[in-house]
């Protein structure tokens, strides 16, 4: 049987020492570079023959960053390599904007030792891989509509200024509304958008800033 050729990166340690040896059982999978930093994973990538790359999703970064930015530099720089995500996120709004740039697999840390075989089989078949319990999660955000593309004009108004460091009073201020009707539009997009507190919308405002110099 042909080996497939895997990297991996995650800025813990135990997390690394858990999937290599869950890798390890799978006699059809070698290990060909293991990385706990964006920026070594990125400039190794050239010398590495490898074909998937199991990513954490939040990884410690420098010059390529991390998260969203760091997934699509790699799609950009080395299109022949398939990602498989690894998030601790529980966040379905964050999962929905993962599984657009057209991954080939992402799965919760807390089930990933379970999944991985599942995930690299689908993925040797050319198939996509959701975890079950990410698939969950994303069902809150499609029970609620299209995510983003649902937002009013002036929802979106609210969102743009808040990502920016607006509070809610100066946002009103600023676009002469009362206070109550920049609150009730806030929590509006926020349902709409499948979070439920200031910081999941935050990250999700960030996730959507894509550095697109790399």
């Amino acid at each position: 049987m042909t080996k497939i050729n895997v990297i991996v990166a995650d800025d813990h340690p135990i997390v690394l020492f858990g999937i290599r040896k869950s890798l390890e059982s799978m006699n059809w999978i070698n290990i060909v570079g293991e990385f706990e930093d964006s920026t070594t994973l990125i400039e190794s990538l050239p010398r590495l023959n490898a074909e998937i790359v199991i990513i954490d999703l939040c990884m410690p970064s420098d010059k390529y960053g991390d998260g969203i930015t760091l997934l699509k530099y790699i799609q950009r720089h080395y299109s022949h390599l398939e990602l498989i995500v690894l998030t601790m996120n529980n966040n379905p709004a964050i999962i929905n904007i993962v599984l657009a740039l057209d991954i080939a697999g992402i799965l919760l840390k807390r089930g990933a030792l379970i999944d991985l075989p599942h995930a690299l089989r689908s993925v040797k078949k050319g198939k996509k891989f959701i975890s079950s319990d990410a698939l969950r999660l994303l069902e809150k955000i499609r029970s609620n509509g299209d995510g983003k593309k649902s937002l009013s004009a002036k929802e979106g108004e609210v969102l743009r200024l808040f990502s920016e460091g607006s509070l809610v009073t100066e946002i009103a201020q600023r676009l002469n509304r009362s206070i109550k009707t920049i609150s009730t539009q806030k929590k509006s997009a926020m349902v709409k958008l499948g979070v439920d507190n200031d910081i999941a919308l935050l990250n999700y405002l960030s996730s959507l800033k894509i550095d697109s110099k790399n």
